[in-house]
């Protein structure tokens, strides 16, 4: 089975010595299309907002407070000013690329060419002396579509190589592309003979008999040296190797890595990546980072999932959609937050639709962080995908929205996800789980109690997600395929993504990140009935660990419990049928739980609960306590339960919880870390406030700082 992951890449080489970042603090402004044929013609006293650059509109808009992703500004309407002032002197050019729109420049009032497309580099000689302005408009595309005639462009607006969500057009809510600088601008020297300058890289890496193999031609404007050389670099030293010519215009050159570090998904090991360089006449290009790995499937075809280094691997992830990848792409920002986040929940893998290209720097930012990235067009399993079902958002994120008393609304529907042909939305689905799963009339539920019903519907796509990857974990081991229908939701709410469209986790991310640790256990049946435990170490080193089982009775009481050390091999799995060595006899109706522990250090590893009642009023009150602790500049929560607590949720109003929907034992005790929004530690004077939820809690526990 081939798998494709990308192996190579045609880019422009980023210069090293010789050329530098234009460096300042970039603003910008908005106008009314043409209000404004130069920088003379703005007014002195208007506002100028800070920019971040790389980056688009949509960002500095965030920055500033402007933007919601629900709810779009209508970029293409109005003219974007970006301005910069930099320090320099000489006679240099000055080099601009990745311009998302069409854009006009101007240095010190003069105007100079400007990249119409994203492909374009635009360079311009220019006098600068002491203190210099830059100057960039984009201008408001719909006037010049109506002059054109041209409005049906707007449905073409994805198939730009790097096109990104941050408008709309009114009547179809039809996505725009990017506005916005995506790279930094150069400046360079005059007078040299850099004959790397602007050079086309294709580069690509594979492995044979246990050795790298990187292969890279340079495809240069001008006429090749006669000597250049290339560089592979890591924190090993440097392995180097003569550039030949390969015809006037071209060098090339293939290196024979031994016994070289190689590149895992950052469930299994260290993404290691080499540096690549070249090097002539006095003058370097960076031509990018490259992982060594090989990645296949079981030739005999007994399993159909791949290995990566011959090692059979766990790979779990979501689909990818168009929309989504181009406003990653679009948006290095955005490419890096939503990064995090799939990395946060455990994911590895990321599987593109059909027709998606993604930008090398993307491929590139994917190799960064450990996460491999396929395209649709891969023979799989039905069982790999999770069913489309609609995961509802926070309270916080429905506040936001607007969607407080959500049920209700006509929005709240307009944003559930639904299949052509079908006659059911994903809604649908879920309340059928809810009934069949939980034991609960959703309709009725919806009326009488629509709190409850949106608290119910959240804890039902934890234990969804929980259960789908247990099931793929346990059928393959340390090796398998786990796809959830999307990484994020694009609707307005209601959406089969793990993340809201606020950016912020729903239940489902949690439940999947505590489900796909790399070090795991699972719980469930075997044919006869019999509890079964599945041990499994996808790391590298073996690691002796801590297995207790207990047996608990009415929630609360312990009636059995047995306790016993492993030795977990790298890359193991293990299945043992565990008797109870302590106390009675279990009961079929007990409620079991396993934790997983570090034996040296007692450190909680992954824990599992199997319930042979899960309908929602199967479990007593949980008797949740909540204390607040502030300890060295942090905010902590400190919860405990008098009886098994199913489903633990915090909602803050201010901060993010590190930890969210689990299930805590009965007399258990747990800390949770209360962040800032993004994953940082919290600002003073931010104290927390809130309520913390179980399936089992009726009522919620409040707390303040």
């Amino acid at each position: 089975m081939t798998l494709p992951v990308a192996a190579a890449s045609t880019r422009r080489g980023a210069r090293l010595p010789g050329s530098l970042h234009v460096s300042g603090d970039w603003s910008w402004l908005e106008t009314l299309p043409g209000a404004a044929d130069s920088p003379a013609c703005l007014d002195e006293c208007a506002a100028w907002l800070p920019a971040p650059v790389p980056g688009t509109v949509a960002d500095a808009m965030r920055i500033s407070g402007r933007w919601r992703d629900t709810t779009p500004v209508a970029s293409h309407r109005h003219d974007y000013w970006y301005r910069l002032r930099f320090a320099a002197t000489g006679h240099r050019l000055l080099r601009l690329r990745s311009l998302a729109g069409a854009a006009q420049a101007w240095v010190n009032g003069r105007p100079i060419a400007a990249p119409q497309a994203l492909c374009d580099v635009c360079e311009a000689e220019v006098d600068l002396a002491g203190v210099n302005t830059l100057h960039l408009c984009f201008r408001a595309s719909v006037p010049r579509l109506h002059a054109a005639r041209s409005t049906l462009c707007w449905r073409q607006a994805l198939t730009f190589p790097a096109s990104g969500v941050i408008g709309h057009a009114a009547a179809e809510d039809t996505p725009l592309h990017a506005v916005g600088l995506l790279q930094p601008v150069e400046l360079l020297e005059l007078g040299g003979n850099d004959v790397l300058a602007d050079a086309a890289v294709d580069l690509s890496a594979g492995m044979e008999d246990g050795a790298g193999l990187v292969s890279m031609r340079l495809h240069l404007h001008g006429e090749a040296p006669a000597q250049a050389m290339l560089s592979i670099c890591d924190a090993d030293g440097v392995v180097r190797a003569p550039l030949m010519r390969e015809d006037a215009f071209t060098l090339a050159a293939e290196v024979r890595l031994d016994h070289p570090r190689l590149w895992w998904p950052h469930t299994h090991g260290q993404p290691a990546r080499y540096r690549v360089l070249a090097e002539a006449g006095g003058h370097m290009l960076d031509c990018g980072r490259i992982g060594l790995r090989s990645v296949r499937g079981d030739r005999h075809g007994c399993n159909p999932f791949p290995r990566i280094n011959d090692v059979p691997v766990f790979c779990r992830g979501a689909r990818l959609g168009a929309g989504e990848l181009a406003a990653l792409a679009a948006s290095p920002l955005a490419a890096r937050s939503w990064m995090r986040l799939a990395r946060g929940a455990g994911m590895n893998v990321l599987y593109l639709d059909r027709g998606c290209a993604p930008a090398a720097d993307f491929r590139s930012a994917c190799d960064a962080v450990g996460m491999l990235l396929w395209r649709e067009g891969m023979n799989l399993p039905d069982a790999t995908w999770l069913p489309e079902i609609a995961g509802v958002p926070c309270a916080r994120t429905l506040g936001a929205l607007g969607l407080s008393q959500a049920v209700g609304d006509p929005r709240w529907k307009a944003g559930v996800p639904h299949r052509p042909g079908t006659l059911w939305d994903a809604e649908d689905v879920r309340d059928r789980s809810l009934r069949t799963l939980y034991g609960v009339d959703p309709p009725r539920l919806r009326r009488s109690d629509p709190q409850r019903y949106l608290r119910l519907s959240r804890a039902l796509a934890a234990e969804l997600v929980s259960d789908f990857i247990a099931g793929c974990r346990r059928a393959g081991g340390t090796s398998g395929l786990a796809l959830l229908p999307s990484l994020r939701d694009v609707p307005l709410a209601n959406g089969t993504g793990v993340v809201d469209v606020c950016g912020r986790p729903k239940s489902a991310w949690h439940a999947m990140r505590a489900a796909c640790r790399p070090l795991q256990v699972l719980l469930g049946t075997d044919a006869a009935g019999r509890i079964r435990l599945d041990l499994l170490n996808e790391t590298a080193a073996t690691r002796d660990v801590r297995v207790r089982v207990c047996w608990i009775g009415n929630g609360a009481q312990v009636h059995a419990e047995t306790e016993h050390t492993q030795q977990l091999g790298a890359h193991q799995s293990l299945v043992l049928t565990p008797r109870p060595q302590h106390g009675g006899s279990p009961d079929a109706d007990d409620v079991v739980l396993a934790t997983l522990s570090d034996a040296r250090s007692g450190e909680l590893l992954s824990q599992a609960v199997h319930l042979p009642d899960r309908r929602a009023e199967a479990l007593p009150q949980a008797g949740l306590q909540v204390e607040v602790l502030h300890d060295a500049g942090h905010w902590w929560l400190e919860i405990s339960a008098t009886r098994l607590a199913r489903w633990v949720h915090i909602e803050d109003h201010v901060l993010q919880p590190a930890q969210d929907w689990f299930h805590l034992a009965p007399g258990g005790r747990t800390r949770i870390r209360l962040l800032h929004e993004g994953g940082h530690t919290s600002q003073p004077g931010m104290a927390p406030a809130g309520r913390v939820w179980a399936l089992n809690q009726d009522d919620p526990v409040r707390y303040a700082g």
